[in-house]
């Protein structure tokens, strides 16, 4: 049964859903979208950072340039025959101080309301399985250098202020998109200011830098990441069937391409990557499912 979202998710949902129905070329920014936004604050972000159970998986820090490296804080307790892991948090409290920009990733598995908003995210298109994250800078120090997004991505400024330049729509793709310099970039197109209550729906191949422009910024970004068959899942299936149906004998490879082709092409497996596109939505929908009761034990409640 679905949950009732915070009315500030809600509102940034009916701002996504209108961008859905007529998509911009490029992006779209709203204004104001939500007052005074309060689903996540710092204190929330400092909560989560302070708990004893964080992996370096969950952080990524950047301070002066260079990725803080946190993995060499990692230690643990041996209780019982059983390894308890623990971070020491020293190195990523000295960063924050000096400046650093942090991430944390997973805030959909750590936040059972956002979780319920990003499984609307989910819902609205074929095959994606959104993520959402947490990006806290302040000046001289960001998280990224300019890249692009292989998906398009929704972004809510939550607190401070961030200064986004968009940059000319580039081919999307896979490879090649992080940490462009100047040249890849190009020149900047558009510039924004983003203050608390903002949102932003970019599309997937748009360039972009951002760039702290108050003492401190903190936003969240949820990454529509399409899951629908890769490439190479649908060319490993399309070859297995070729094993079973391949061309005749030293054709030349022409013969042989048109054959693949034709495979991939035919009715009968263009209805196979439909039942497992839609065998996917199912088990990401299961699994939004689990992430949302990985903070639900609440049958210790009547003791308490």
């Amino acid at each position: 049964m679905k949950q009732k979202l915070h009315k500030e998710l809600q509102a940034l949902l009916d701002f996504y859903r209108k961008q859905r129905q007529n998509p911009p070329l490029e992006f779209t920014h709203g204004a104001g979208v939500i007052n005074n936004p309060g689903f996540f604050t710092v204190s929330d972000l400092q909560r989560h950072l302070n708990n004893p159970l964080l992996r370096p998986e969950w952080v990524h820090v950047n301070l002066d340039g260079k990725r803080v490296e946190l993995e060499k804080n990692c230690f643990y307790k041996t209780v019982q025959g059983r390894k308890l892991d623990f971070m020491d948090k020293e190195s990523l409290n000295d960063a924050i101080t000096r400046g650093a920009a942090v991430v944390l990733e997973g805030i959909d598995i750590l936040d059972a309301g956002v979780n319920e908003f990003v499984a609307r995210l989910d819902e609205s298109l074929p095959c994606v399985m959104a993520n959402s994250v947490v990006f806290f800078s302040q000046q001289n120090n960001e998280a990224y250098e300019g890249h692009c997004d292989a998906d398009d991505v929704l972004v809510v400024q939550l607190a401070g202020k961030k200064t986004w330049q968009l940059f000319k729509p580039q081919q999307r793709r896979y490879a090649g998109i992080q940490n462009q310099d100047d040249q890849q970039l190009g020149p900047v197109m558009h510039e924004i200011s983003m203050r608390p209550g903002d949102a932003l729906y970019v599309r997937a191949g748009v360039p972009h830098r951002c760039i702290t422009s108050a003492p401190f910024s903190m936003h969240m970004a949820f990454d529509l990441v399409d899951n629908t068959p890769t490439t190479d899942e649908i060319s490993t299936e399309a070859s297995n069937q070729y094993k079973h149906a391949c061309e005749l004998p030293y054709e030349p490879p022409a013969s042989v391409v048109e054959r693949f082709i034709s495979i991939l092409k035919s009715e009968d497996f263009q209805q196979a990557l439909v039942e497992a596109t839609e065998y996917k939505r199912g088990e990401i929908a299961n699994f939004r499912q689990m992430l949302g009761r990985s903070s639900a034990v609440r049958s210790l409640n009547k003791f308490s």
